[in-house]
């Protein structure tokens, strides 16, 4: 019901952010009583990418060539190709990827194998009695 009374772009926000999209990049006093200095509200900056292996990727590279959490830019060319994609924990990525794969039931198929086996054994055995 909070999210009801957000505006579109808050929404937006709180939706990749469920997604893990985004990594937060600080906050500020966005409303602040004027001559007392007291903060009245703050707010809160992500920077928000198309993908979970993108926001990896950025954050981790961006760590690596020395970028402030800060800047949600790309990488140029050249900065793409510095980056040491070994030190980059794809681990979050994998597992992303591995829940979505469906392993084959590897006793249905050994048990699928084994009777087309008889069957061809059975075939060539019975052809050559008669």
């Amino acid at each position: 019901q909070e999210l009801l009374s957000c505006d579109q772009p808050e929404k937006m926000l709180a939706m990749k952010k469920g997604q893990n999209l985004c990594r937060f990049t600080g906050s500020y006093c966005s409303m602040e009583v004027p001559l007392i200095g007291i903060c009245l509200q703050t707010t809160e900056t992500y920077c928000c990418f198309n993908s979970r292996l993108a926001r990896i990727i950025n954050t981790a590279g961006g760590a690596q060539i020395g970028r402030p959490a800060t800047d949600c830019s790309g990488f140029t060319p050249d900065q793409f190709a510095a980056l040491d994609f070994s030190r980059i924990d794809l681990s979050e990525f994998i597992a992303e990827i591995m829940a979505n794969v469906r392993m084959p039931n590897t006793s249905a198929i050994n048990t699928d194998s084994t009777a087309a086996m008889q069957r061809q054994l059975n075939n060539y055995y019975t052809r050559g009695r008669q």
